[in-house]
């Protein structure tokens, strides 16, 4: 069914992100370089705090396929920070470490507490619409159509 194809498009899917991020010491390059050389990684993340309300308590294993960390010049505490992640991943959780509940965190990777500024999805990455077999299909017969 559609909605079939729509779940399992979810699972596939991924998003690119643009993230300020602010930091509590000073940003060095070997930081951000360890960010540039850190490779997929897959997280675990527990339901974040802020949306405990409306989420059921879980833990959940997202994957972060891409990571890029940018000084920002004459700004020591702040870096841009582009993500493409698994959809679903919470990605504030992953930058801050939400109080070590999605772990590795940014903060985590770099060694300082990290907070977010702003975040930008850029793109959103599914094949849609989904290609269509029609070889396959019932009633693909012109004949079967009722016209007024």
């Amino acid at each position: 069914s559609e909605l079939t194809n729509v779940k399992e498009g979810e699972e596939q899917k991924t998003k690119d992100y643009n993230a300020l991020c602010l930091t509590k010491e000073p940003v060095t390059q070997e930081q951000v370089d360890k960010i540039n050389t850190y490779g997929k990684v897959d997280i675990l993340q527990k339901t974040p705090i802020r949306v405990l309300h409306r989420r059921p308590l879980a833990i959940r294993i997202k994957t972060i396929y891409e990571m890029k960390a940018e000084l920002i010049e004459n700004k020591p505490h702040l870096i841009n920070l582009h993500l493409k992640t698994q959809a679903g991943t919470y990605v504030k959780e992953f930058i801050h470490g939400d109080f070590a509940r999605t772990t590795p965190s940014i903060g985590e990777i770099i060694g300082t507490d990290v907070d977010i500024i702003a975040l930008d999805v850029t793109s959103i990455n599914l094949d849609w619409p989904m290609e269509v077999d029609y070889a396959n299909t019932r009633n693909n017969d012109c004949n079967d159509v009722n016209v007024l």
